[in-house]
Order: structure tokens, then C-alpha cells, then sequence
């Protein structure tokens, strides 16, 4: 199987001139505790190698139910791209396989109006999976849910502290002219940032968009490859209020676009409740991979690529 990198999607290059003068800068962060965000998992499959593939991120809604980012799953539109999904919950540490709870999916869901253009432009950035057996919620020390937010919350101006959390990529640098990535970390980090705060492209209401803390005080910090379909929450709060969803500038650690949750609640209740209607666009998983993921190590991530030479 082809090794899918997830790319945080570049929507604009309105900052480069300002970043491209800092090499090799740190995506900071700072490393998560076990059960400090209980629902947060990885989303994974077994590649070539035989070794267990992290590509995205996700939030648990309930013991069968999984929220990410619909273009983790797709192709750009609602067409799925068949990767096996095996979502590993309850660890912080993806290389120590005695950790995680892993669990298959069994159908993923996303609404038939997401789109990925080739301008990078993302709308109803948004999937459910589910599983095919329940977590273990609060039987589970470290496995818990999220919550959701009010219909239409957190809308601008609200402005206020939020923490995102992935296990993508920690570090990016320049060479020969474009900018590459460093490894993902097999550890879950979180970083702050302002929401609602404007972007250099803008935002709509089915977006947040949000700075960076570090960036504001002049450093870069925040998510970056492979950490998209992954949380933002209110801080000290367990609200879900956005799902990683794009960058808006080159480098990561700046600007980041996330899908609001609060717009799709009628999206996530259709397919809690099975009523799936023409808006939403479904798949069926029959792999039965789960018990060999203990089995496997843990890929050795790299991401080198230049942004010039990813596929959208």
C-alpha cells in the first residue's frame, strides 16, 4: 500500500516572506501526560513494511464513534481512498505497543459537500468513523470522550485560549529553497493558541481560525503533517470545538484553520442516529487487522517531502 502522508494544506503564502528567514525552527509544543486528553487517538494502518502507519488524528465522540478531518479519508471529494483504518486510543506513546487500544473501523461517514481544491481551499472538512467494537470508555483509565458544543458556539469575535493536540510532525526546516518536514513524534503534544483570530486569508463561520501563542510572542508552534483530523478544545475543558483542518501559511506553527464543530451537529446526530440521507456519502471497512497491531512496531515517520511535491 501506498504510505499516505496527510498533509496540513497551504492556503495562502502571505507570511513566507516573514518565515522563510527562520530555519530549522522547532514545532514546540509540550508532551502530553497519560489520560491529560483521554480522547484524543491515532489513526493508523499496517503499510509495506510491516509496521503500523500513523497519518491522522481524532477525537472520541463515543464508544463507537470517531470525529477527523474528511480529507484524511478522501480522495478530495467524498470519494473514499479504501485506507484500512485502525484508530489507537488511550496512550500518549504510539511506539510502546503495550499502551494503546486498537480497534478497526468499520464505516466512515463524511457529507457530500466536502471539497479540496487545487488551490488548497477546504469546505465541510469533516468525517465520522465507526467502529467496529466499542471502546472501552471510563472502564479505560486513559479513554474517555469528548464534548460537544452548543449549536453555532465560538463564533468571532469569541476570543479565547484553545489547545490542539496531534502526534504529527515536531520540526520543519529550509533546504534548497523549499521547506521540508522532519519526523512525526510517536508522542501525543499540545500547544495554546487564540481562536477567531484573523488570518491572512480569512475565515469563514464554519471555520475557527487560530494564532499560535508562540507566534505571537515570535516563535512557531502549533500543528503541522499528520497531526490533521485531530483536537482543538476549550482550554481546561474537554469541548470539542474544532477539527484540524489546514494551514494558511507555509510553514506551520502560525496561522491554522479548523473545522468548526458547532456547525455540523446536525451532520454528527444523522449518523449517530443511522439516519444517513443524500448529504452524506459512506463506506464500508471489512479488514480485520486490530490484533496485529501489537505485533508491529511502530513506523519510523519521517517526513522530508517538500510542500512543492505533495499531492492535493
Amino acid at each position: 500500500m501506498k504510505e499516505k502522508i496527510t498533509i496540513f494544506f497551504i492556503l495562502g503564502l502571505c507570511l513566507l516572506n516573514i518565515v522563510m528567514n527562520e530555519r530549522a525552527r522547532i514545532i514546540e509544543g509540550n508532551f502530553a501526560l497519560p489520560g491529560q486528553f483521554p480522547y484524543a487517538v491515532s489513526l493508523q494502518f499496517i503499510n509495506e513494511k510491516n509496521c503500523t502507519y500513523h497519518f491522522c488524528g481524532g477525537s472520541i465522540l463515543d464508544e463507537y464513534h470517531i470525529l477527523t478531518a474528511a480529507h484524511c479519508v478522501t480522495d478530495g471529494s467524498y470519494k473514499f481512498d479504501g485506507t484500512p483504518i485502525t484508530v489507537v486510543a488511550g496512550t500518549v506513546d504510539l511506539a510502546t505497543k503495550s499502551l494503546g487500544v486498537y480497534h478497526d473501523v468499520k464505516e466512515i461517514f463524511v457529507p457530500t459537500s466536502f471539497t479540496l481544491n487545487e488551490q488548497g481551499q477546504v469546505d465541510d472538512d469533516i468525517a465520522i468513523l465507526k467502529l467496529r467494537r466499542p471502546l472501552p470508555i471510563r472502564e479505560h483509565p486513559y479513554i474517555d470522550s469528548v464534548q460537544l458544543p452548543a449549536r453555532d458556539e465560538y463564533l468571532p469575535p469569541n476570543n479565547q485560549t484553545a489547545i490542539v493536540t496531534g502526534f504529527g510532525v515536531y520540526y520543519q526546516y529550509e533546504n534548497d529553497g523549499g521547506i521540508k518536514s522532519g519526523p512525526a513524534s510517536p508522542f501525543l503534544k499540545y500547544s495554546y493558541g487564540f481562536i477567531n483570530v484573523p488570518d491572512p486569508v480569512g475565515c469563514d463561520e464554519t471555520k475557527i481560525c487560530l494564532e499560535s501563542r508562540a507566534f505571537f510572542d515570535g516563535e512557531l508552534e502549533g500543528a503541522c503533517d499528520a497531526d490533521s483530523g485531530g483536537s482543538l478544545v476549550v482550554n481546561n475543558t474537554n469541548i470539542l470545538i474544532g477539527i484540524t483542518s489546514a494551514s494558511s501559511v507555509m510553514f506551520c506553527g502560525a496561522y491554522e484553520r479548523f473545522t468548526r464543530v458547532s456547525s455540523y451537529l446536525k451532520f454528527i446526530d444523522n449518523v449517530r442516529l443511522s439516519e444517513i440521507d443524500e448529504t452524506i456519502a459512506s463506506t464500508q471497512q471489512s479488514h480485520n487487522f486490530e490484533e496485529k497491531f501489537h505485533h508491529y512496531p511502530h513506523c519510523d515517520q519521517k517526513y522530508i517531502e517538500s510542500y512543492d511535491s505533495l499531492e492535493l
